[in-house]
């Protein structure tokens, strides 16, 4: 039952006006209110670059973007992110290319998804996508990091965390 992986573009900073912005602007907001644990109770705004591990996102991510409401998991939302992941290349280092990105992105997020789901990911009613460095956030910001997330494969709602649910 799951389909392919889809890859998703993370925070690509030539395309959002933010080279050489640093971390200004959206991309570096969080505006969601979260509690000691850092999971989000109160639904917001939060940067491409302040989006964390189990954060549960109300829209999906498709292309370039800077910033997406996070809302609290037990509410509708349409993907949770179960893993994060840094992609071997120091600071410096060229992009690798869009292929490398994608083979590191579906190797790490599917080997890293039967252990949070709890069932094989060919077999199970969630599909996979991800936030990955583009060029520019490579380039500008020295963002290595792939975030992994868990929809529906039918593309609805998500209510709560994936979490050890073994669908």
């Amino acid at each position: 039952m799951g389909m392919a992986v889809r890859v998703v573009a993370g925070a690509g900073a030539a395309g959002l006006g933010l080279v050489g912005a640093g971390y200004a602007g959206l991309a570096g907001q969080d505006n969601s209110t979260r509690d000691e644990s850092g999971a989000v109770v109160e639904e917001g705004e939060v940067g491409a670059f302040r989006i964390r591990l189990g954060d549960c996102l109300s829209e999906l991510i498709e292309g370039d973007f800077e910033s997406v409401q996070a809302v609290p998991c037990a509410e509708p939302h349409a993907s949770e992110v179960y893993a994060a992941f840094n992609m071997e290349g120091a600071d410096g280092v060229a992009f690798p290319g869009s292929a490398a990105v994608e083979q590191a992105y579906a190797e790490g997020c599917l080997e890293r998804f039967e252990p949070f789901v709890g069932r094989d990911f060919a077999t199970s009613q969630y599909d996979v996508t991800a936030v990955t460095p583009t060029e520019g956030s490579w380039t500008e910001f020295d963002d290595r990091e792939i975030l992994c997330l868990v929809v529906n494969v039918d593309g609805s709602p998500l209510v709560g965390s994936a979490e050890g649910t073994g669908l």
